[in-house]
């Protein structure tokens, strides 16, 4: 037992030298006492550099937003200005002369609708227009057979105021003519078993041509209607 015991303690001064042995050999680093040698030059001192946390950015001041609820101030942010920024010229400004529109010429009117249209101002009754298929059974004339023409009857049966006013093709006024007389004596015959008075009219009548151009008129009025065609044809 007493072996044990000197075995242990022993063991425990080998242990306790070896380590001291391991500590002994860390020596402490010596302190000393020389002041830090400043730098000649005078190198300023090195500001610390600022974490991202701590860099303060430059204060901005957001827009101030005007809201909907405020009305519009009346007061003019700026004086306007009382005089002109270019004075206006003393002389006045001349203005383009309009070119007159070009008058266009008058349609022509042909001799036929000419005489019409003055004997149409006279003191006659009122008229019809005798289309072709009339004229054709009234006068037995054929429209083919003329250039133009204005053939005129009352508009009421007790009249017998008749105008044919025409511009004949040529070569076929001998033809025409006839027939106009033919219808002379086709309303001398009606009207003397009717009025008599209208009869008178019919004998009174008037046939006038000049050139290819023919005017049968029977009204009280056939005179001046003979004029009004001689003034056109001649």
């Amino acid at each position: 037992m007493n072996k044990r015991i000197l075995s242990l303690a022993l063991a425990g001064v080998l242990s306790l030298g070896l380590l001291t042995a391991c500590g002994g050999n860390q020596e402490p680093a010596p302190e000393t006492d020389t002041p830090a040698v400043e730098s000649p030059t005078g190198t300023p001192e090195t500001e610390p550099t600022p974490t991202p946390e701590e860099t303060v950015l430059p204060e901005t001041t957001p827009p101030a937003e005007e809201s909907p609820s405020e009305e519009p101030s009346d007061t003019p942010s700026a004086k306007p200005s009382t005089k002109p920024s270019t004075p206006p010229s003393s002389a006045p400004s001349t203005q383009p002369t309009p070119t007159p529109a070009p008058v266009e010429p008058e349609p022509t009117v042909d001799v036929v609708q000419s005489t019409w249209n003055a004997i149409s101002q006279l003191d006659i009754p009122s008229l019809s227009d005798v289309d072709a298929e009339t004229l054709s059974a009234l006068y037995g004339i054929s429209t083919d057979d003329l250039v133009s023409y204005v053939c005129k009857m009352p508009a009421i049966s007790v009249q017998a105021t008749e105008f044919f006013i025409a511009e004949v093709k040529e070569g076929k006024m001998d033809a025409v003519k006839a027939a106009v007389e033919k219808r002379q004596a086709d309303l001398v015959q009606q009207w003397s078993q009717y009025l008599p008075e209208q009869l008178e009219l019919v004998e009174n009548y008037q046939l006038v041509t000049s050139g290819n151009y023919i005017l049968f008129a029977i009204s009280e009025h056939a005179d001046q209607a003979v004029s009004a065609f001689n003034s056109y044809t001649n």
